[in-house]
Parts: C-alpha cells; structure tokens; sequence
C-alpha cells in the first residue's frame, strides 16, 4: 500500500521531458537501484526508503484519460511511491528532496490521494504540504490497519527524536575533531508484550555519542579467576545516565539532544562499567526490528 505522486511539466517549459528525467535522477542523493528506469532511495542510518519509476508513455485508453489529458500539461512519466505504515519521520526526509526537485525543475504533482475535485490537476505542492497530506493518510491508514496486520507502536515525539539524531549521524562524524564513537541506534522488540524500544551498543572504554535512547547494550570485557569474561546485555538508558551523571557530559549541538563521554572518563569509568548490573539479556528480550517497521498510531 502506497501513496503515489506523478510529475508534469507545463507544455511550454524549456526542458524536454528527457531532460527532466536525468535531471530528477541526477538530483536524489541516494540511489541503490540497479534498474536504470528506477530510482531507489534508501537511507542506511535512517531506515527511510521511497521509489522513483520512470515509465514508458501510457498506452492504454483507461490510463492516457487519467493521467495524460491535463490541458496545457505534458506528463514526465516520472512516479514516486512511499510506503504507509510506516514512522511519521519517513515523510519530514523524503517530501523535502521531492519538494526541492519540483521547485528546481518546475514541476507540478498530480496526487490521487486527495479526492477533491478542484485538485484532481496538477499542482503545485510544497514539501510542507505534501507531508502533511501524507502524514494524515499514514495515521488513518494505520488506525485501520493495526489489529489486522499486528502492527508495532513506538510513540511519535520519541521516533521522531530518533530520526533527528540518525539522520544527523554522517554529519557528526565528519564534523566531529577528536576520536568519538557515534553510535548507530536500532529497536528491539519485547517477545512477551510486544512493546517495542530503541537502544544503543556500548563497549568498554568507548568514547561516545549518546543520543536518549530506551535501553543501551553494554559490552563488558573483564577478568575473573584469569579466564576472561565477555557479557552483553541490556540496561537502562536512566540507570547509566544516574550512575556516570558525573563523566558524561551535555553535547554541545543544537539539532541533536544527545550527551557525549570523553576517553578520559571512559577510562575513569572502566571499573565501574564493568560491575554495572546487567538488567536482562538482550536475546532472551526479543528481535531487533527495522527502522521502518513500526508506526505512530494505533
């Protein structure tokens, strides 16, 4: 199930629809499809995908009077698809790029979805507005859906904190001047009650970003009769927080709300990490799940 966009060009553009199709394939920052007539975009750090299709020309009666009779509009038979059901941040990444190239390209979007007939053409739509419409649609989609497909809940104010940092993680690293682990975050499922929680991996001495998160995994490597001992398993983002208030630090950047360990207080810590009691072991509490496989409403 998805939510669909076409694209169009006025007939008295100066670029020619083969034009705008490189152009439109050339402006995507990501594209992992190796179909030349597709474009794919998936964000690793995110979990944020959609689909770009460039088609042949309609040639079927029933598609040329849906989609081919705009007057004054020639159709660039270029199509983007997004998933419904799906976290409410996978519409604040993607609707920005395909606002960007319609405003460079001067394109117009024809959306099916609105069912309003004074906007059955196409129209100009801006990013605001088309994740809007999409986030609405999302939201009853998956109202509608939830009992029926066992969908997974995870609150909107925290995925969207989520995706905030995610999305910020490349740009961290790049900009980050002294050797600091940037972790990347994941989400997990409790087998038993189906609830689901993002967590961080957290090794000994480690430096680290740490966005706010459910549950961080600790990695603790240590000695005990000289045998040396690994143990994984989960604690609570809190309880580690309360025990080291004093080493970790506030992280100094406006879009993120994250907290930042030095090696010098990595290092301080390293006994008390640890002898930090683990809470549960992360593979008797359930799978980790997709950045995409939950949603905001229920």
């Amino acid at each position: 199930m998805s939510y669909d966009l076409y694209f169009y060009r006025k007939k008295e553009s100066p670029s020619t629809k083969e034009e705008i199709q490189a152009e439109f394939k050339e402006m995507i920052p990501i594209d992992i499809s190796e179909v030349e007539t597709q474009i794919h975009y998936e964000n690793e750090r995110t979990g944020v995908y959609f689909l770009i299709d460039i088609n042949e020309p309609n040639s079927e009666k029933e598609d040329i009077e849906i989609f081919d009779s705009f007057d004054g509009f020639e159709n660039t038979d270029i199509s983007a698809s997004i998933n419904f059901l799906r976290p409410d941040y996978f519409g604040r990444e993607i609707f920005p790029i395909i606002g960007e190239i319609c405003e460079k390209l001067d394109l117009y979007v024809f959306n099916p979805q609105e069912f309003d007939e004074t906007k059955e053409r196409p129209l100009k739509s801006s990013s605001i507005e088309l994740i809007e419409h999409w986030t609405d649609h999302n939201a009853q989609v998956s109202k509608q859906q939830f009992e029926e497909l066992e969908l997974k809940y995870y609150p909107k104010d925290k995925s969207d904190k989520i995706w905030e940092y995610t999305s910020m993680i490349d740009t961290l690293e790049n900009e980050m001047n002294e050797d600091i682990y940037i972790p990347n975050l994941f989400m997990i499922m409790n087998q038993k009650t189906k609830d689901v929680f993002s967590y961080v991996v957290w090794s000994q001495s480690i430096p680290l970003i740490l966005p706010k998160v459910d549950f961080i995994i600790l990695v603790k490597n240590y000695k005990k009769l000289f045998k040396k001992i690994e143990e994984i398993g989960i604690v609570k983002y809190e309880d580690v927080v309360s025990k080291f208030t004093n080493e970790f630090e506030k992280f100094d950047n406006d879009k993120v709300d994250c907290l930042i360990l030095r090696q010098k207080n990595a290092d301080k810590i390293k006994k008390n990490f640890n002898s930090f009691p683990i809470w549960e072991s992360h593979k008797e509490f359930g799978p980790q799940i997709g950045l995409d496989n939950f949603v905001n409403n229920k």
